[in-house]
This record gives structure tokens, C-alpha cells and sequence, in this order.
């Protein structure tokens, strides 16, 4: 006697599969919202306006939304993995989600590269408060460019499986992709690469540029406040970068090697690490503020007071160490390189 197997039947069967990506997503959600806001608040109302504040914000934004809107659907989607019938929510929301990739990576590179003049070209003209939203605009336009086409080509992959059951799967890595599809897999793999190849150029070259000039200096151990201060940025604009470059490896690379693996043929313990390696690119929308408390003191304390429910003396002033930018001059001492942090 033959039973009739349904789509919740396949579901069901499988739900041991969705455990850990959804657990994954869940804990990702918990920090990158408060987390985000948090940053938000805080650079907003306790740091003097300047270039990297802007930056820090725009980037703090950009994954906020993300967290809001990217990690709710993507948990949506695996919960409703085989019955996913939102055909325009896919195609809309998998959009945004590539727009979120798009200016934040753009966001980074602009970080990366204001960092990179200041410690390396210091006496040239530099990104200044008051054309810093050019560059902001350039990169949201670029986001928007480069991401529409993903909701042109993405659609609802239908499979069969046992029984001759059709499932509807709102994919990461489409099953049976179009040409175009995949030219646009292709071309946004290549970016990533050459991205993250200029942004390992970029800091090598800082990191000979700050070796060189503490080599100079009569107390190579002494810094100042400011040179700290300087230090202190750079390493969380490094970290922001790698952070950036290593939890997007692993999506690319799935796409690369798509046809290595037949979902309807893995055990699953090994469909569950596929589904977390494909979202493991939103670690890079959460981990900013983790990197900020870590390197940025003033953060890690004001994280604390709001944990804690203090208003300290300083919650209603604005640090002014951070307001040091030269962005505008021709700077010509080594002083002035130092200095020129934000």
C-alpha cells in the first residue's frame, strides 16, 4: 500500500537539517541589531564629526537594514525551505541583500583608501567632511548598479524529489542558472578578488609606511596621544577589511563549485555546513561592533554604560582627539601624519 508523501511530510523528514542554520541566523540576529544600533548611538553622540565617523555610520546603516530585513528572510527561507512561494520577495529581498554586499564593500574600500592616503600620501589633499558624501554617493550608486540585475535573474528554483514531488526553493546558488546568471556570479566573483587584492596592497603598503617612520623616530616605543590614536584607527580599518574579505570567501566559492554537491544526495551534517557557508557572509554585517569594542575604548566604555544604565561624565561631550583632520592641507611634517587620523 502506497502512502501519500506531501511537501510537509518532506519538510518534517528533514527539519533536522535546518537546526543549525537556523540557530546560526538566530544568534546572528541577536547581536547585529543591538550591536548596530549601539554603534549608531554612540559614534553619532560621543565622537566630533569627521571622515571616519561618516564612514563608520554609513557602514553601521547599511548593516543595520541588513540585520533588520537580510537575516529574518534568510531565516524565512530555510524555515519554508521546499515551499517557498514569495516569488517577488526573492527576487526583491535577494536584491537588497546583494545592494547591502555592494555598498558596504564599496564602503570599505573607501575606508581603506582615505586610511591609506593619509598615512602614505599625508601632504597630498585628502578626504575631507565636506566632500566625503560624493564618495558616499558614488558608492551608493554603484551599489545600486551593480545589484539590480540580481533581481532580474533570480527566481524560484523547482525541484523534483521523492515520490515526483515538486518543491519551491527561494536559492542562495541557483540550481539550474541561465547564461546570464551566470556571467553575473562570474563577474561579481571577480570583483571580490580584485577587492580584496587591492586591499591587501593597501595595508601591506601602510604597514611598510608606519614601520618606516617609527624607525625614524629618536623613541621608536614612545608614541603620543595622537599616534595612537592613528594606530588605533588603522587597525580597525584593517580588521573591518578582513573581516569583510573572509566571511564573503566562503559564498564564492560555493558558487564556484555548485556542481560538486546534489542537496538531494548529502548527509546532514554536510547540508547544514552548505547552508551556513552560504550565509556566512552576514558575519560581516554583525562583527563591527565587536571590532570597534575591541580596539576603541571610549566604545567599550560607553557600551558598558549603556549596558549598565549610566549617563558618565562624558556621555554628553564629544571627543575632540577624534575631530584631528588635515584632510584639506598640504601637511608637511611627519607630526602632521601622525595626526592626520580621521
Amino acid at each position: 500500500m502506497n502512502e501519500t508523501i506531501t511537501l510537509d511530510d518532506i519538510t518534517d523528514k528533514h527539519i533536522g537539517r535546518f537546526i543549525a542554520p537556523i540557530s546560526f541566523l538566530c544568534l546572528l540576529l541577536i547581536f547585529g541589531i543591538p550591536g548596530n544600533l549601539a554603534v549608531l548611538f554612540i559614534y553619532a553622540t560621543k565622537y566630533s564629526k569627521c571622515v571616519f565617523r561618516v564612514l563608520i555610520c554609513n557602514l553601521a546603516v547599511v548593516d543595520l537594514i541588513f540585520c533588520t530585513l537580510g537575516i529574518p528572510f534568510n531565516i524565512a527561507r530555510i524555515v519554508h525551505y521546499y515551499t517557498f512561494d514569495g516569488r517577488w520577495a526573492c527576487k526583491i529581498i535577494t536584491a537588497v541583500i546583494v545592494f547591502g554586499f555592494m555598498y558596504s564593500a564599496h564602503l570599505v574600500m573607501l575606508l581603506s583608501v582615505h586610511r591609506f592616503r593619509q598615512i602614505c600620501y599625508s601632504m597630498k589633499t585628502q578626504i575631507s567632511v565636506r566632500n566625503v558624501h560624493y564618495f558616499i554617493i558614488a558608492c551608493l550608486a554603484i551599489g545600486l548598479l551593480l545589484s539590480w540585475p540580481q533581481a532580474v535573474l533570480i527566481d524560484i528554483d523547482e525541484l523534483k524529489v521523492q515520490n515526483n514531488i515538486t518543491t519551491r526553493i527561494c536559492p542562495i546558488t541557483a540550481a539550474h542558472p541561465s547564461k546570464y546568471s551566470i556571467a553575473y556570479s562570474t563577474f561579481n566573483v571577480c570583483l571580490f578578488s580584485i577587492y580584496t587584492l587591492i586591499l591587501f596592497v593597501l595595508y601591506s603598503l601602510i604597514a611598510r609606511k608606519v614601520y618606516l617612520q617609527r624607525q625614524k623616530r629618536h623613541c621608536p616605543h614612545t608614541q603620543t596621544s595622537d599616534s595612537n590614536i592613528s594606530d588605533k584607527m588603522t587597525k580597525i580599518a584593517f580588521t573591518i577589511s578582513v573581516v569583510f574579505a573572509l566571511s564573503y570567501i566562503p559564498l564564492f566559492l560555493l558558487k564556484v563549485a555548485k556542481d560538486w554537491f546534489d542537496e538531494r544526495n548529502i548527509n546532514e551534517v554536510t547540508f547544514s555546513t552548505l547552508k551556513i557557508a552560504e550565509r556566512f557572509y552576514i558575519v560581516n554585517h554583525v562583527a563591527n561592533p565587536i571590532i570597534y569594542a575591541i580596539f576603541d575604548k571610549r566604545f567599550r566604555r560607553s557600551i558598558r554604560n549603556i549596558a549598565s544604565f549610566k549617563r558618565g561624565a562624558e556621555s554628553g561631550s564629544k571627543d575632540k582627539r577624534y575631530n584631528v583632520d588635515h584632510s584639506t592641507d598640504h601637511t608637511a611634517t611627519d607630526h602632521t601624519t601622525s595626526t592626520t587620523v580621521v
